[in-house]
């Protein structure tokens, strides 16, 4: 069983460097123990009850934490360093049918935050970027 317990170890490992998901990494972990054990002399019904017994555990208990650590946040994009700056409306914001402004020469679709109407030359702020689109609400004079 040593040889089984030392294959589950090797695959479980290059399947974790390979996929990068944080899951298989916990059964490398279970398996490492179990082959320890069985090197010790063990049984094997003790190894496989180790082994699902720290793969599982671990699993349940430190793959979020770790995931929180390795995605951190969303990527930022030359986008969001437009979210604060205010424009000015080539195309009006009517029902249904997103307005437009011109940022850099390049025309994007704006979306009124609270679904106002809003004409052509109003000066709206963006708020968020979502997807193709700018998520805006008119600028207060």
């Amino acid at each position: 069983m040593i040889w089984v317990w030392a294959v589950l170890f090797i695959l479980t490992l290059v399947i974790e460097i390979v996929t990068v998901e944080l899951v298989s990494i916990w059964f490398s972990v279970g398996s490492l123990i179990a082959f320890i054990l069985a090197l010790c002399g063990v049984g094997i019904t003790v190894q496989i009850i180790v082994f699902l017994a720290v793969s599982i555990v671990l699993l349940a208990s430190l793959r979020w934490v770790c995931m929180k650590f390795l995605k951190n946040s969303k990527e930022k994009t030359n986008l969001d360093s437009l979210v604060g700056q205010v424009f000015k409306l080539s195309k009006a914001i009517a029902e249904e049918d997103p307005g437009e402004i011109k940022v850099n020469g390049v025309v994007w679709r704006v979306v009124e935050k609270n679904n106002d109407l809003a004409e052509v030359g109003e000066k709206v702020r963006i708020l968020e970027v979502q997807g193709n689109k700018f998520l805006v609400e008119k600028e207060k004079d």
